[in-house]
């Protein structure tokens, strides 16, 4: 974008070149729609996340026709859970439905990797710039006022004016804020910290996760996971739910500061092999943000509050409701029919409103310590009933057409009024 003050004109503007961002951008491109998808920061840049991918992630990857097996990409094939008294192993189940793998890749790898996959199928991308404020005309948003962080605050913005907005601007939203969308206070929000290490303990091919975490005697709320990269480091993080008793006691960091101080001293967990800070951020749970839509603008990813309750995952979730998003927003332009976007909030109830319903009753009973504790002792070293908890946390099920797991699941969502 050069500094000119002329508007720039599109079909639609996508605010926020994550992966929620690029794959609505991508997906609107390679339909013939003409994408801006604006970004504030430069790639590679950095991001607070575990890096890893589910097997429903890998599907939304595949989708944009990315290569799992190209650089930057581990392969893992399940989960090995640890308690203080029992460690399992679990495969990713066969489904027809998804992969029967996950992977890890460094945000600072992949959300590079996916705006470049939505640059080459025709998006404009445009880095260093920030959407300042959106702009309506008759009620419908209609673009953003822009301006290039390299012109400085004096600069004066730009408008780029699009028949629809999507905003992909994360877990605070600004464009999502300016246009009257809300978190709702009652569905559950996450926290998370996280670092990289070099050290000799690689996990490979699995991830690794820990569902009692304690600091001494004491028993912290939370959950902590180490995931293996390509390049030989693991990142080592930890989170909790604001459903977990002592949430307010506890910040992300201690959590993760407790954590580290947990792993075998032959792990080489140490200051010595970290590699930068620790990095913390919110996690935007079960459609917590509403409306999801407004009138010319779609709110997708962590805008949108698509983070999975039942085990904090939110990159599968934003690929997916940027593909929705983008199918509306291309059939309502290519029937000029604009209403048909606002169709977004009733798709994403839909598709997920039984399950995150679900999560977000699941969230309320883990945040019990006694439940929680009961459980792990119970059901942990129980393969069958683990199994089944793995597609479930994970969301992985061919649905009613699927083996007894997979029909046993579709029946008791079925049993959740959609939310």
């Amino acid at each position: 974008m050069s500094s000119s003050t002329e508007p720039i004109e599109a079909d639609v503007l996508v605010v926020g070149a994550g992966p929620a961002g690029s794959a609505a951008a991508h997906h609107l491109a390679r339909s013939g729609i003409d994408v801006v998808l604006l970004e504030r920061a430069a790639f590679p840049r950095e991001k607070a996340c575990g890096d890893g991918l589910s097997p429903r992630a890998v599907r939304a990857l595949l989708k944009m026709g990315i290569d799992p097996d190209g650089p930057g990409f581990e392969r893992v094939i399940g989960l090995r859970t640890y308690s203080r008294t029992t460690t399992i192993e679990l495969l990713f189940p066969e489904l027809e439905d998804f992969p029967n793998y996950g992977l890890t890749c460094k945000r600072m790898d992949l959300d590079g990797l996916l705006a470049r996959r939505a640059e080459t199928a025709g998006a404009r991308l445009m880095e260093r710039t920030e959407a300042v404020s959106v702009v309506r005309r008759g009620g419908w948003v209609t673009g953003a006022s822009v301006r290039r962080l390299e012109d400085g605050e004096g600069a004066p913005p730009v408008e780029v004016r699009a028949r629809f907005v999507i905003a992909s601007d994360g877990a605070s939203s600004r464009l999502g804020a300016q246009v009257g969308a809300r978190r709702i206070l009652r569905r559950p929000l996450g926290t998370a910290a996280r670092r990289y290490y070099r050290i000799q303990r690689h996990p490979g091919p699995w991830f690794e996760s820990w569902i009692d975490l304690w600091e001494g005697d004491s028993q912290l709320p939370g959950y902590g996971w180490l995931f293996p990269l390509a390049d030989g480091t693991a990142n080592l993080g930890a989170g909790l739910l604001n459903t977990f008793r002592g949430f307010k006691d506890v910040s992300a960091r201690r959590l993760f500061a407790a954590f580290a101080k947990m792993m075998p001293q032959s792990w080489g967990v140490s200051e010595e092999t970290a590699l930068g800070p620790v990095l913390s951020g919110p996690l935007p749970m079960g459609l917590n943000r509403t409306p999801a839509a407004v009138p010319g603008m779609l709110l997708i990813g962590d805008a949108a509050g698509m983070v999975n309750p039942f085990n904090g995952e939110g990159i599968a979730y934003a690929m997916e409701s940027g593909e929705i998003a983008a199918e509306l927003v291309h059939e309502a332009i290519a029937r000029d029919r604009p209403a048909l976007a606002q169709m977004y909030p009733t798709v994403l109830r839909e598709r997920y409103g039984r399950y995150f319903a679900a999560g977000r009753g699941f969230a309320r009973i883990i945040g019990k310590p006694e439940i929680m504790r009961a459980s792990t002792r119970l059901l942990l070293p129980n393969r069958t009933a683990m199994a089944f908890a793995l597609r479930v946390l994970g969301n992985l099920t061919d649905g009613r057409k699927g083996d007894a797991q997979d029909r046993l699941m579709y029946a008791l969502e079925r049993m959740v009024p959609a939310s």
